[in-house]
């Protein structure tokens, strides 16, 4: 099989020629990653048809925090067991000890306590949640910790499987009855998932999608019993039917999009990898890039109402006349605002 053939097939598995429901491509790709919300947002707009987007309710059936990799994504509310499973949830020492937030074990289990008594009445914005520990009389400095920018106590509780976060606003609900997964069943669910709905992979592509050693990776491998086919003379690996697909003109990919985070950054075929800096910053940012004819050739960004496009591809000046055309239809198109924390279309 040649690359383009490869491109083909896997734009068709990752549901971005033709419409999928919510569901289906959160169980194809092990939900979309989510570390900023109008990306996702636009992950789900590339991927659902143009009615189902804009049915509200397909966001009520997600929830928006820690995942694979201990990256935030957006994922179905019906699958938080798999994703917070035995083996990932977070350990209850986090209570008991200073750990390195410098917070006393009483002052977490204290406020532990005031923000589960909070949620039980009520599903409570991070605000209010603020809020309520403040009128605990938390001191500045506590405060500062216990909502620091990488979670703090909050994110415990997520991964606790205590509560959990809407998708589209930073609301918080109990967590009822919860039961996580047996961490070997989940995670060989959650590989075979990828193999699924990424494959054909390399090993070094799954290696970099789980951020695994090898021997993790290719244990699950073996357990799966997956299929083979050679992409350009490299063996790669999948489960499933291989669907070839006529390659589109022009699509405009979303930032941290499962097409950029399933495959090996230094050897994915959608780019040449003299261009690795335009599209993954220095900083971790994987930025919105355009693919046209074949190869991504631009990343994008939104000024407001506007698209701006930063082609980092030699073009012809009738190719990027061509590429403006798509521009223009594509910004036509987007979500622009936000009412009552909820993106709408």
């Amino acid at each position: 099989m040649n690359q383009e053939t490869w491109k083909g097939i896997i734009l068709k598995k990752q549901g971005l020629l033709e419409g999928q429901s919510v569901e289906k491509i959160c169980q194809n790709l092990n939900g979309l990653q989510a570390q900023f919300q109008p990306y996702v947002h636009i992950g789900f707009q590339n991927r659902m048809t143009k009615e189902e987007f804009q049915e509200a309710d397909w966001q009520e059936k997600l929830t928006r925090q820690w995942s694979i990799r201990r990256t935030v994504h957006a994922y179905l509310k019906s699958e938080i067991p798999l994703y917070i499973h035995e083996g990932r949830m977070a350990d209850t020492a986090y209570l008991q000890t200073e750990y390195r937030d410098e917070l006393s074990p009483k002052t977490k289990q204290r406020f532990h306590q005031v923000i589960l008594e909070g949620l039980s009445q009520e599903s409570l914005t991070r605000d209010q949640i603020k809020d309520l520990c403040r009128a605990e009389k938390i001191s500045l400095e506590d405060e500062k910790r216990i909502f620091n920018a990488w979670g703090g106590l909050l994110r415990y509780m997520v991964e606790r499987g205590e509560i959990y976060q809407e998708y589209g606003a930073k609301r918080f609900h109990l967590l009822r009855d919860f039961q996580p997964l047996p961490k070997k069943e989940a995670e060989l669910e959650i590989a075979r998932r990828y193999f699924s709905g990424f494959g054909p992979v390399s090993l070094a592509d799954a290696r970099y999608y789980f951020k695994e050693n090898k021997s993790t990776v290719l244990d699950w491998m073996k357990q799966l019993d997956l299929k083979t086919i050679q992409v350009a003379g490299e063996e790669r690996f999948y489960l499933g039917d291989l669907e070839e697909a006529e390659l589109p003109d022009c699509l405009f990919i979303a930032g941290f999009d499962q097409l950029l985070l399933g495959y090996e950054k230094k050897a994915n075929p959608f780019f040449d990898p003299k261009h690795i800096r335009q599209i993954y910053t220095l900083t971790g940012i994987i930025k919105p890039t355009v693919f046209y004819k074949g190869r991504l050739v631009a990343t994008w960004k939104r000024d407001k109402k506007d698209i701006i496009l930063d082609v980092f591809e030699d073009l012809t000046s009738s190719e990027l006349k061509e590429l403006e055309g798509y521009r223009q239809a594509y910004q036509a198109k987007l979500p622009w605002f936000v009412r009552n924390n909820r993106m709408l279309p």
